[in-house]
């Protein structure tokens, strides 16, 4: 399991995603530990900002694909709570006055990259890439990707992005606009830190109403999104299912 190590700056902190051996893939208690992260964060005063990144060589290698797996049996309302429980990180992310910072140490693929939409600036790696492969594992979008992904990257990228799942890479994100900077890997955390003690200069209020008006688009913009992801996730898993029953009949029957 992956597991989120908080390590406290004084006037900001850096949540470190911590599961090398499947590349920081995130399971469902993962998720469950970032909400509780997001609202520690949210209530501590001394905390203006916030860093995401990954341990070892990877950002976030996504959703956890054992539980994927085991998924595949739950029934629609169970399913709807877990997208649910997805869909409501990018909520609480785009809800909280303070400053989120992605930096984007590795690969960020499925949730990994679904997960810096949510975020304020993106600094990445110069080996770090980018995928959204959810299609060809027969999953759907999540977190109101439809509606950051193409707002952040453009309508036609993004649709490129989104039916390959090719992976994108630090150069090209940053020449699309997605990331503001690209840095060596060993030179990441340094600069970002860097970027936030001196941002955090600026006045509380200052900081904080620049950051409403930017996100207040994304906000707005998002909840009908999130609700077709599910009604979509869920439509396909049912004709996936209804599939799957005929072909088991259709063998029985020869």
């Amino acid at each position: 399991m992956t597991n989120l190590v908080c390590d406290d700056h004084g006037s900001f902190a850096t949540l470190r995603f911590d599961g090398p051996g499947k590349l920081n893939a995130f399971s469902y208690a993962t998720y469950a530990s970032l909400g509780q992260e997001l609202d520690r964060f949210a209530r501590e005063p001394r905390w203006r900002a916030l860093i995401l990144t990954g341990a070892g060589r990877a950002f976030c290698s996504g959703q956890d694909l054992d539980e994927a797996t085991q998924a595949e049996g739950m029934s629609p309302a169970d399913m709807r709570a877990r997208l649910e429980m997805l869909q409501q990180l990018t909520r609480r992310m785009l809800a909280l006055p303070k400053l989120l910072i992605a930096a984007i140490n590795g690969p960020a693929v499925g949730f990994g990259a679904e997960l810096t939409l949510a975020c304020d600036i993106r600094f990445a790696s110069a080996d770090a890439y980018f995928m959204f492969p959810e299609l060809s594992r027969s999953l759907y979008f999540t977190n109101a990707t439809l509606e950051l992904l193409p707002a952040l990257a453009g309508d036609a990228l993004a649709c490129d992005l989104l039916l390959s799942g090719r992976r994108w890479s630090a150069a090209e994100a940053l020449a699309a606009g997605f990331v503001s900077r690209v840095l060596p890997g060993p030179d990441l955390l340094t600069e970002t830190r860097r970027f936030v003690e001196h941002t955090l200069r600026a006045p509380s209020d200052t900081l904080q109403a620049t950051i409403a008006y930017v996100r207040g688009r994304r906000a707005r913009a998002i909840e009908p999104a999130l609700r077709y992801e599910i009604d979509t996730f869920l439509a396909m898993s049912a004709a996936l299912r209804r599939d799957a029953a005929t072909e088991r009949a259709t063998g029985e029957a020869t």
